[in-house]
């Protein structure tokens, strides 16, 4: 016993010096099979008015989706852009059964959700309410009311949004970059403004939802806990009515890459650094068979935690990220690598992205590179897959684009199945290094040079309108002159100088609570701010002509540093011809065109960390816009103040609304109050007591 004992350890012990001995740990091993997905049968029916319904039956949850699409192309809208999307949001505000409060009540007593846009409607709630579910989304399909009340609300919103668009770096160039690719003749080269959205009337809201709403157009998904003989009486006993139709064929012209690589440039003359977009429009349709190797290669590309990513942050430090996207589309796609990195930075980071893009096309992906981006698509896919929404969506895809039954049963295989060939050759084939377009918002006076090494430099203003440059013999008036100008424009040196003190009460929304703020000014250089955060919490700033200081519900400070320098800029009541006093230069720098009229462009600078920058009217001289670097709670932020609509207040003209953004909020603060000489006591700047 104890001989065969020894016997069968020993051959364990010399089988397993074989075994290591023929694994070879410098090869990565073969891949193995591909994940198994489930992705679920459907059932699809065509009703007598030509609605698409598919049915995916799923009983692990009580619950059930409806996502209907209206599969039509884009159309140019030119004078009225953002009327079909404004339409798709009016669907869920109101029917002419029930308000929008109305359908709030009847959809939060179920438990459920139900969104609309410009050409789908998503509902989702347990399956127990599926009837209510059809009866509420029917109406809101069928009947919409477009209450002149909701538009005017939805457009209020709009217009506050694309105000903040217009003071963000990274919604700018998003907009650059679809002019520039697309041009403003095709569907997505156009963007909403504040003067489109203003023209849009609840009538031409109608006329939208009246061309393009057609069930015969119509794609309807229902995913969940569901019979399918219930369903199918549902759907006609809830959309039998709709009444079939035409759409109307759109057309433009397919946008074509430039013969060269070209520049779009935005100026933001304050911004500490520069967002980057290189794009190109790509002809792949989502039928082609080249959409899932071009899926891998752009994984590897930037999808992730990839190339440029790797490149650009961990081994140059030029940025916290850096991604790109690619993808077909049904008119066509496009191609995007996007970043920010500082001013000093910016032409190396964009050689380090056509490095990695012509990297890609040059050389083949190695295995282990490859396998990574293939696991990272399919833990996202398989991911995906739990959400009943998504289950819709790739159903309808299928139905849409006439794509296999078995698309994405079979999806991972074929991502599985992807070579380094497969690879090299869509990126070849679809990605063209020497004909991009290169978007950029940026101090233009600090990249401008650098960057025309990459091709021509076109200028344009926040809301892509292109820009001619003034040449800066042009400028015929220095910044004395200017502010000479603005100061009578205002009231005059004299009855300016007359102010011993000065108290504006301003008010105004941000996220939806109220705002007031209170600023005292007292010559020749002190003063009080008080901000009233909606009643949660208050805040005052105080600066007594020598020192500066704030009281919040963190406590009391002192303030330091540039907090303090841009308190005694804000304590000269006369700012314009104080400013000297306090060391501050200023120069006009040039002439900038913002939404057709052009401005003098003046830069500030208090020391070398103290920089801003205003933009005065080349006609009347008035101040309209400041630009400024903040300390934010995560750094340094850009903020912007728009002064519009000036007034007579008193013999002094002032703006009477100013539009404040910084971090992502749009504060819209109307003024109040405006007085002078009330005799302000100096007891109010003091610092208070513990």
């Amino acid at each position: 016993m104890k001989t065969k004992l020894f016997v069968m350890l020993a051959l364990l012990v010399v089988t397993s010096q074989f075994t290591f001995a023929q694994l070879d740990r410098s090869k990565i091993p073969p891949p193995g099979p591909a994940p198994s997905v489930s992705f679920p049968d459907y059932d699809l029916v065509t009703t007598a008015n030509g609605m698409k319904i598919i049915i995916v039956i799923d009983n692990e949850l009580p619950t059930v989706a409806i996502r209907l699409l209206i599969d039509r192309k884009p159309h140019l809208e030119k004078e009225y852009i953002g009327s079909i999307s404004l339409m798709g949001q009016l669907l869920r505000n109101g029917t002419k059964t029930r308000t929008k409060d109305k359908l709030d009540e009847e959809i939060d007593l179920i438990g459920a959700r139900i969104n609309s846009y410009s050409t789908s409607i998503f509902a989702s709630g347990l399956s127990k309410y599926t009837e209510k579910l059809f009866e509420l989304t029917s109406d809101i399909i069928l009947n919409p009311s477009f209450s002149q009340d909701e538009l005017d609300k939805v457009k209020e919103q709009t217009i506050s949004g694309l105000k903040y668009r217009k003071t963000e770096p990274d919604a700018i160039v998003e907009v650059l970059r679809q002019r520039a690719v697309y041009g403003a003749n095709h569907p997505y080269g156009e963007f909403e403004t504040e003067e489109s959205v203003g023209k849009i009337t609840r009538e031409r809201c109608l006329e939208m939802y009246n061309t393009f709403f057609k069930p015969n157009y119509a794609i309807m998904a229902i995913v969940g806990d569901i019979d399918k003989k219930k369903i199918l009486n549902l759907i006609d006993k809830y959309f039998g009515s709709w009444k079939k139709g035409k759409i109307p064929k759109p057309k433009f012209k397919t946008p074509k890459m430039p013969e060269r690589i070209n520049i779009a440039l935005v100026d933001r003359s304050s911004s500490v650094q520069s967002v980057i977009r290189v794009a190109q429009v790509v002809d792949i349709k989502r039928t082609s068979p080249d959409v899932i190797p071009v899926k891998v290669m752009n994984t590897v590309l930037g999808g992730g935690i990839f190339r440029l990513f790797t490149n650009l942050r961990e081994k140059h430090s030029y940025t916290y990220g850096a991604y790109s996207s690619m993808g077909p589309d049904e008119l066509i796609g496009n191609f995007t690598a996007s970043t920010s990195v500082r001013n000093v930075v910016t032409d190396s980071a964009l050689e380090q992205i056509f490095y990695e893009i012509n990297r890609i096309r040059d050389e083949k992906v190695e295995a282990k590179e490859l396998q990574m981006a293939k696991n990272y698509i399919s833990g996202s896919f398989v991911q995906s897959l739990e959400n009943a929404e998504t289950i819709a969506n790739y159903a309808i895809e299928i139905e849409r684009y006439k794509l296999p039954k078995d698309y994405y049963k079979t999806y991972l295989k074929r991502v599985y199945a992807v070579t380094p060939d497969n690879v090299m050759k869509v990126a070849k084939q679809y990605l063209k290094p020497d004909k991009m377009t290169i978007a950029l918002v940026g101090t233009a006076k600090e990249i401008k040079e650098k960057i025309s090494k990459f091709g021509p430099i076109t200028m344009y203003d926040e809301d892509a309108n292109l820009i001619v440059e003034k040449p800066i013999s042009e400028i015929a008036i220095t910044s004395d002159e200017l502010f000479v100008k603005f100061i009578e424009k205002s009231g005059g040196k004299e009855k300016l100088n007359s102010v011993k003190d000065r108290t504006i009460e301003l008010s105004g929304k941000v996220q939806n609570f109220d705002i007031k703020a209170k600023t005292i000014n007292k010559a020749p250089n002190k003063l009080y701010v008080e901000i009233d955060f909606g009643g949660m919490f208050k805040q005052k700033i105080g600066f007594d002509g020598e020192k500066g200081w704030t009281v919040s519900p963190q406590g009391t400070m002192d303030l330091e540093g540039s907090e303090l320098i841009d308190l005694k800029v804000q304590a000269l009541i006369n700012f314009y011809e104080q400013y000297k006093d306090l060391g501050i230069t200023a120069k006009v720098a040039g002439i900038k065109n913002i939404k057709g009229k052009d401005y003098y462009e003046v830069v500030f600078e208090a020391d070398t960390s103290s920089k801003w920058t205003e933009y005065f009217g080349k006609d009347d001289f008035l101040k309209f816009r400041q630009i400024k670097i903040a300390e934010g709670p995560t750094g340094k932020v850009e903020q912007t103040t728009d002064y519009l609509d000036y007034k007579d207040f008193n013999g002094f003209l002032f703006p009477s609304k100013q539009v404040q953004s910084v971090m992502g909020q749009l504060i819209d603060l109307k003024v109040d109050k405006f007085e002078v000489n009330t005799g302000v006591d100096d007891s109010i700047f003091v610092k208070p007591s513990k």
